[in-house]
């Protein structure tokens, strides 16, 4: 019986398969299955791994359903005690799975952990440390673009990018799987509040190295990509702040959309946010009872958020560098 279970989804991701599934077949640490959810790739994805890492169990879907309706599949499927989430891109270092279930196992207070994710084409530059938090109401990659031995120490952190992550498996029995209708975008940050709600901590484990090439299933241009993230990071908001936060940080909140906004226009994205409005109010009674859900499992104070919403974030805002 596997320990750990790495769930990796995939849609038309032949060209990045080898290198990910190669660097998991290097691990030092041995008790863990590998499974590729296969989100209706038209590409070669499945015969390539049906021919060259026939260890991987291939969980085939029919249609293609989204990043968290795929990974969700993964998870119902997974025989581990920990859940392992791994983008296709990505390159890990040997020591990955070791490193994740050396930090659960010595800290028992955390449900889940982040990794480093390390610049593919820049090694010494981070891509990702962990999520973090803003009061402007903004999730960012922590330490992007900075140097990775900057980032060297472990500590508790706001959240997890699921592009790089471990799980409890009691985590999810808990608080539940990723929100699907958020299908793409965010899903990791509101899974992230969630977990922190109903006191999960997340530990950053500094020496679970990733090396990522970065949005390889997505068209950046996609007004689709526009007007998702746009409604999700919505969605994160008004589902996960507690009323008092709803009240205190609306009119940050309120500048940051407009500033998100204006961006959209800028670039020629005009009706992503008439779009994603729409899609919010299309939506507003299920996305009310899924706020009574996540505030029903809440069992940490103000003075716990506070200490995991990063303030100082505050300060690169202002400078004109953007969160997610």
């Amino acid at each position: 019986m596997p320990f750990i279970s790495v769930i990796i989804p995939n849609f038309n991701g032949r060209p990045f398969l080898e290198a990910c599934l190669h660097s998991l077949s290097r691990q030092t640490y041995a008790h863990f299955e590998t499974l590729l959810v296969d989100d209706a790739s038209t590409d070669e994805s499945l015969s390539f791994v049906l021919a060259h890492y026939p260890g991987t169990r291939i969980i085939s879907l029919k249609k293609n359903v989204g990043f968290a309706s795929a990974v969700n599949e993964g998870i119902q499927q997974a025989k581990g005690q920990y859940i392992a989430l791994l983008n296709n891109d990505t390159e890990v270092d040997e020591n990955w799975l070791m490193e994740l279930h050396h930090a659960l196992e010595s800290h028992r207070e955390a449900g889940f952990c982040a990794s480093l994710m390390i610049n593919y084409n820049d090694r010494n530059r981070v891509d990702c440390a962990g999520i973090g938090f803003s009061s402007w109401g903004r999730a960012y990659k922590r330490g992007e673009g900075g140097l990775v031995n900057h980032y060297g120490q472990p500590s508790f952190i706001f959240g997890a990018s699921a592009g790089a992550a471990m799980y409890r498996k009691v985590l999810f029995e808990r608080i539940g799987l990723f929100d699907e209708d958020f299908w793409a975008f965010f899903e990791d940050v509101d899974l992230s509040f969630r977990a922190q709600l109903a006191g999960f901590q997340c530990l950053y484990v500094p020496t679970a190295m990733v090396y990522h090439i970065g949005t390889a299933s997505h068209n950046k241009k996609s007004l689709k990509l526009h007007y998702t993230g746009y409604r999700n990071k919505q969605w994160v908001i008004f589902k996960n702040y507690p009323a008092y936060y709803l009240f205190k940080y609306y009119f940050k909140y309120g500048l940051s959309e407009i500033k998100t906004v204006w961006t959209d226009f800028k670039d020629g994205f005009f009706l992503s946010p008439f779009i994603a409005h729409w899609l919010i109010y299309k939506d507003i009674f299920k996305l009310i009872r899924k706020r009574a859900e996540v505030q029903g499992l809440r069992t940490v104070d103000i003075q716990y958020l506070d200490a995991i919403i990063d303030k100082s974030h505050d300060k690169l805002k202002r400078l004109g560098i953007h969160g997610l």
